[in-house]
């Protein structure tokens, strides 16, 4: 999860990042444990349901269509830092940048 504005975001990281919250979604219902996505600055656990509608919006501006909805798995099971840990966006959009020139292009 960037947790950067999704305008900022050129087409293959935004259906990506889309993509990955969904397979995030299998792991949280069978209580994976996300200690690594943590460390690396990669996911909102308590955000995902909110990334997903901001995700789509911006995906139904851009004429894609969405047929696959989100719902929130229980996460009550990971630990209290680990459930509400929050992505350092300035260093997610540093590192988006420094990986994609078409992301960099849009800003």
């Amino acid at each position: 999860m960037w947790m950067v504005s999704p305008s900022l975001l050129c087409d293959q990281h935004l259906l990506g990042e889309h993509n990955e919250l969904h397979k995030h979604r299998w792991t949280f219902v069978k209580k994976h444990r996300k200690d690594g996505y943590i460390k690396n600055n990669c996911i909102e656990p308590e955000s995902m349901a909110a990334r997903h509608e901001e995700l789509v919006a911006e995906m139904k501006s851009r004429g894609f269509n969405h047929r696959s909805p989100y719902e929130q798995p229980d996460i009550s099971y990971l630990p209290d830092e680990h459930r509400r840990y929050r992505v350092d966006t300035e260093s997610s959009l540093e590192e988006l940048y420094r990986r994609c020139e078409k992301c960099r292009g849009k800003s």
